[in-house]
């Protein structure tokens, strides 16, 4: 029987690699049943030392049939970093025209229109009185993009921003995060009313918290394979603690349900921006820390895929639960004391979210730096876990 397994399983590889032979970079992939073929990509990619590429544009660009909804849509992204002199980050940031401000701004300051800003944050940044008696010099911090749209202008600018970051001598530790914006706008049919918004948000609230909360946090941790912040709960993004009810009768009852009063900002998803005037926003605050550009692309793609599967595949919410700390508890049990049962090969689970999120595939680029950022990263436990360890 095993044999007979083994031959069944080179054969499918065999044939997924004429499959991606066939494959252009334009070209979808169905899955699960494409999975070798996007496995292979994967596989080639590193053999050849290209590795995942970080992408000049259209990252985003998941749903061709509906790129002109899609072309309109904004996201923003918040870099979190430590080690690094702020006021150096802002100085070269303003010296390339991205930054307004050549030094370090306090906590969500108005910013020019169109511009980054570097902000001093008390999460990561800490503040030292000058020994000449000038300024105070502020240790790491967050860099603050503007409202963005995939373009390759935009994906340019934050390759900038992380070459900034690396000459600046950032780091990331268990305190930095990167928060992904996506404009509430995208949740909001053109033709659609306050209540089929609020749907679209429930459904979201569904798959990122009940359905995939498991997987995304494994994709969120991506940077150091433990997530961030896990000592003390997931501080920095609180998982579901509640239950989720059928339905809402409004944004301010669903944003609070995924946060504990008083700190439903802090929610791993924040909804609690949706419908402000000046950031009209649904908050991803999952991911750690991060200093890569193929990282931030994958996670802001995972991001988009939530908001897409949350309007256009409604099917997908009604998938059995995969909660936080799922598959961490079940490979603590399997593994007992044998150290190799731990290593991880199974990526059922991301085809099981790709497959629910695009039933008429995705390209073959984007599947692979998706199941690339699953690779990068580990389950995590669940609360009753942590409270436990």
């Amino acid at each position: 029987m095993t044999g007979g397994s083994e031959a069944g399983e080179a054969g499918e590889a065999s044939s997924s690699t004429v499959r991606v032979e066939s494959l252009g970079a334009g070209q979808v992939v169905s899955l699960p049943t494409d999975r070798f073929a996007v496995e292979w990509w994967l596989a080639r990619q590193t053999a050849s030392g290209e590795g995942v590429p970080y992408a000049a544009g259209g990252v985003l660009d998941l749903w061709p049939a509906r790129r002109d909804e899609t072309a309109g849509w904004t996201f923003g992204l918040e870099l979190e970093f430590a080690v690094a002199d702020a006021g150096w980050v802002a100085t070269e940031l303003h010296a390339l025209g991205l930054c307004a401000d050549p030094e370090p701004v306090a906590y969500h300051s108005p910013r020019p229109e169109g511009l980054w800003a570097v902000e001093q944050d008390r999460s990561v940044s800490t503040v030292f009185a000058s020994p000449d008696g000038g300024a105070p010099i502020v240790v790491g911090g967050e860099v603050i993009s503007p409202p963005l749209r995939d373009t390759p202008e935009a994906w340019a600018q934050v390759a900038a921003v992380l070459d900034v970051l690396h000459r600046c001598g950032a780091e990331v530790n268990r305190n930095c995060g990167l928060h992904v914006h996506v404009g509430a706008a995208a949740l909001r049919p053109a033709d659609g009313t306050p209540r089929d918004q609020l749907l679209a948000l429930s459904r979201l609230a569904v798959l990122a918290n009940v359905c995939f909360e498991d997987l995304f946090f494994r994709m969120a941790s991506a940077e150091g394979g433990q997530h961030r912040g896990q000592t003390v709960f997931y501080r920095h993004c609180r998982p579901l603690e509640r239950p989720l009810l059928p339905a809402y009768e409004s944004l301010t009852a669903l944003a609070g349900a995924l946060g504990l009063e008083g700190s439903a900002r802090r929610a791993a998803l924040n909804l609690t921006n949706v419908g402000d005037p000046n950031k009209d926003t649904v908050e991803f605050r999952h991911c750690n820390g991060t200093l890569d550009g193929r990282v931030v692309q994958a996670f802001t793609r995972l991001c988009i895929a939530l908001i897409g599967a949350a309007r256009w595949a409604p099917q997908a919410a009604l998938l059995p639960p995969a909660p936080l700390g799922q598959h961490w508890t079940a490979r603590q049990s399997a593994a007992g004391d044998d150290a190799r049962a731990t290593v991880d090969t199974d990526s059922e689970p991301l085809w099981r979210f790709l497959s629910a999120a695009f039933p008429d595939g995705l390209s073959l680029p984007a599947a692979g730096s998706l199941y690339w950022l699953y690779r990068q990263g580990a389950w995590q436990p669940a609360l009753a876990d942590l409270s436990l360890a």
